[in-house]
Formats: structure tokens, sequence, C-alpha cells
């Protein structure tokens, strides 16, 4: 199947995209002032992503694909469709640990907690305090 290119979210349309946050993810939270990415078809929100910008780097965080529409590839898709904005900056993510080997097929590395920057090294800490089962990755543009 093919899919149409990811797009940014519209400030219009961010309704939209909070209420696919909470049906499908609901601690991903979207933020108007953050930049998120959406694969839309005939007006429905298939997949998304945003991008948490820090003063020097980013992270990949929130990814969601709706599940009668997982293991289609949309993820990749969506990642491939916004290289730019992944090299634009160091991009990290902290992947759920189950979802490793997805990242690792899109470009993502994993890293030790001591090599991610400081901005983001005690969010990932206070994050595996609460128990979350998760990996610090970092893109490597190629």
């Amino acid at each position: 199947m093919t899919y149409p290119c990811p797009e940014p979210v519209a400030s219009l349309w961010f309704p939209l995209v909070k209420k696919f946050y909470q049906a499908h993810y609901p601690s991903g939270k979207p933020n108007k002032a953050e930049p998120i990415w959406v694969i839309r078809q005939q007006g429905k929100i298939l997949c998304a992503v945003r991008l948490k910008p820090f003063p020097e780097n980013q992270l990949l965080t929130a990814m969601v694909t709706a599940p009668e529409q997982r293991q289609q590839g949309l993820g990749t898709h969506l990642l491939q469709g916004i290289q730019q904005q992944l090299t634009q900056t160091p991009t990290y993510c902290f992947a759920f640990t189950h979802l490793v080997a997805f990242y690792e097929r899109n470009q993502f590395t994993e890293i030790l907690p001591e090599e991610l920057p400081d901005t983001l090294q005690e969010r990932f800490l206070t994050y595996r305090r609460q128990g979350r089962k998760i990996t610090p990755m970092r893109y490597k543009s190629s």
C-alpha cells in the first residue's frame, strides 16, 4: 500500500491530533509549541510523532500508529519522511525496549544513558525510576 507523505501539523487541526493521542497513547500529550508530524489519509490520522526541541538537540517522542494500521510500515514511512528534520540537529529517542529493533532499522543506534546530553539524561533517569522499560538511542544520519 502507498501512504501519503508525512506532514507537519497545522494549528487548525491540532484538536484532531490531541484526540488521536488521547485514543491511542494518552501519555503522549501533544503540545502546540512542538513540531508534530503525521500521516493522514482521507482526513484520518494514521500515525504521529513529536519532535521536542531542546537548545542543542531534540527528542523524538510519542510516536504512535493507530492499532489497526500497525505492522504495515507506516512508522518507517513516517521516519523516512521526516529525515531532514531528524538530521538538522542531534536527535535522540527513549525507545520502549520492545521497539529497539524497529528504531535500529530506522537509523537509530542504542547508546549508554551517560552518552545522553545533560538536557535529556535526567529526564531519561526519571522515566527509568518510574519503571519505564526504555532504551536511549540516537539518530545517525547517513
